[in-house]
């Protein structure tokens, strides 16, 4: 679905690149600079030109004077709401500059020209360079976003003190939130609720997010089960043959991941309901990671005896127009959010090594 994009080319001094429109001829010079990346080409498709909102894909494309790419910008659209208004919104993805351009402000020409793609961008879980970067050409940095885990298999004395922290942090909050509501029904799945039941439980909840992206059935079953290289777990509740929540997981390596969230904006009690069945569900993970910008699901994690690392994913925002004596509402982030989750959804699958004891249980069905 790609479409080609109506951009002017820029201008350059003569023996320096240009940013030029996108068009599918450069396809397979983006692959190659990202031969580093073995699974690039399998999602491609996937990633790029099969947007779940429609969306056409406007990537940013540094050419040189014989038409080789040398500097490539991924971008995916999606569609966001801010308190329930529909808003555009941009990732920014997949940065490369080839290494002999490096050094010679080409990276801030791709910045620059990735600037008229939207009036919101937005980059999740980049790299120290890239965010000095970024906080230069007037990006803001939105520190919301915390990693939590649990630690289960325990080898060597951190690991025990790590545990010590997680029964103590479970003691202190253990009664700080209600039990879920009594006549929900908890199920796991290996796929997704039926689309109305999905799009119905999206449009009650999302009223009641700041910003947040759209979280409809298009976009999770495009995001989570038609994901080339990986699949994905959902636990769900039912309240009244209605359907309440999705807590969407992924069990690989040993490693259970809580990667998304799609259900009401507040309701601690049912988050916790969803978060304690996961871990029940997959008692054979040697640890529970989840990575969340959500206050409510921050607190149920340290209530399940989870830790809050003291590193944290870089998550920046770019938008110029935004008015600075305002303040922006709150976005809803989660792991699935970035790509650096589906890359490393897409790295677990391609991996041959083995951990012992667990690869075997991830081809067990939710």
């Amino acid at each position: 679905m790609t479409q080609d994009t109506i951009v002017n080319v820029r201008p350059c001094r003569e023996g320096l690149p240009r940013c030029v429109p996108w068009q599918a001829k450069y396809r397979e010079g983006v692959i190659k600079l990202f031969r580093a990346v073995p699974y690039k080409a399998k999602l491609w498709d996937w990633q790029f030109e099969s947007n779940p909102f429609g969306l056409p894909f406007t990537p940013v494309v540094l050419v040189d004077n014989d038409d080789r790419v040398v500097g490539f910008n991924g971008v995916m659209p999606v569609r966001a709401t801010d308190r329930g208004e529909d808003i555009s919104v941009l990732w920014s993805c997949d940065f490369y500059l080839a290494e002999q351009w490096r050094g010679q402000g080409q990276g801030s020409v791709i910045k620059h020209e990735l600037h008229r793609r939207a009036p919101v961008i937005m980059a999740f879980g980049i790299s120290d360079r890239a965010s000095h970067v970024l906080s230069h050409l007037g990006w803001v940095p939105d520190d919301s976003v915390r990693i939590f885990r649990m630690l289960r298999k325990r080898k060597g004395l951190r690991s025990w003190l790590l545990s010590c922290l997680q029964l103590l942090n479970r003691l202190r909050l253990a009664f700080s939130i209600p039990p879920g509501p009594a006549d929900a029904r908890i199920c796991v799945r290996s796929s997704l609720p039926e689309r109305a039941d999905v799009d119905a439980l999206w449009n009650r909840c999302v009223p009641d997010y700041g910003r947040v992206v759209r979280r409809d059935f298009a976009y999770l079953d495009w995001r989570y089960q038609r994901h080339p290289l990986s699949r994905y777990g959902y636990v769900c509740a039912w309240k009244n043959e209605e359907l309440a929540a999705i807590l969407v997981t992924r069990f690989s390596r040993g490693t259970l991941r809580i990667v998304d969230y799609c259900g009401p904006a507040h309701n601690q009690s049912l988050k916790r309901t969803l978060v304690g069945a996961a871990i029940h569900h997959w008692p054979h993970a040697n640890q529970v990671v989840s990575v969340t910008s959500d206050s409510e699901l921050a607190k149920v994690f340290l209530a399940e005896g989870f830790v809050q690392l003291r590193g944290r994913p870089r998550f920046y925002v770019y938008e110029p127009g935004s008015d600075e004596t305002a303040k922006p509402s709150a976005w809803f982030i989660m792991a699935g959010d970035s790509d650096g989750e589906f890359l490393q959804a897409a790295s677990d699958f391609c991996t041959t090594e083995t951990v012992p004891g667990a690869s075997s249980m991830e081809q067990v069905p939710c």
